[in-house]
């Protein structure tokens, strides 16, 4: 089924707020007990060199799980018990909905690295390095808020849906250009481009 674009959004860490501090948050777990989200929505965007400290039954561990800092989440490697309890300290950023923006657009890419060897029958091989993102997005210009946000690094959340199911894409980026276009007989309107910093997570809720 189509999406309509009518119902996208942009959303963007505040670079004006200080990260707010949180301590022993709950998480909700996922039905196979493996991906743990905070639960209050106010604390699931955690800066990159926020230390985070994650609790099982109120015993820190440190070992055997992953941090997705943008959506708040550890993720680990096994199963835990229904019984668990998992908790979460940290700081966490701000997040803000930009207002004006008509359009958004990101591209992801990988890098393959030639691997062909006198052992490969003729066919040439290659073997992946490192994988990226980036975009764009467009906005009736109303503030200084993203040339202030030059070279700063912030989380980007990208709806593709803002209704009941709530899909966006989302993760860290650097703002890297801002553009300003103004026509006697139009709005004036600014471009950013951002290039993303570590993965970017596709949410389905």
């Amino acid at each position: 089924m189509a999406i309509a674009g009518k119902i996208a959004a942009v959303y963007v860490s505040d670079v004006d707020t200080t990260p707010v501090a949180f301590t022993d948050q709950a998480t909700t777990p996922d039905a196979a007990y493996k991906r743990y989200q905070v639960t209050n929505p106010a604390y699931r965007y955690w800066p990159l060199g926020a230390t985070i400290t994650v609790k099982k039954n109120s015993t820190i561990v440190t070992a055997g799980f992953t941090l997705e800092r943008a959506g708040g989440y550890v993720v680990f490697d096994t199963a835990l018990a229904p019984t668990d309890v998992v908790t979460v300290s940290g700081q966490a950023l701000t997040l803000v909905q930009c207002g004006g923006f008509f359009n958004w657009s990101v591209d992801t890419d990988a890098e393959n690295a030639d691997a062909t060897t006198f052992a490969s029958g003729g066919w040439k091989e290659y073997v992946q390095t490192v994988k990226g993102w980036s975009g764009s997005a467009e906005a009736y210009w109303g503030d200084d808020r993203f040339f202030k946000s030059l070279g700063e690094i912030i989380v980007v959340k990208l709806f593709v849906d803002s209704g009941a199911s709530q899909k966006c894409l989302e993760g860290f980026a650097m703002i890297r250009g801002e553009g300003v276009e103004t026509a006697v007989d139009d709005l004036v309107k600014e471009s950013i481009d951002f290039e993303g910093v570590g993965p970017l997570y596709f949410r389905l809720s």
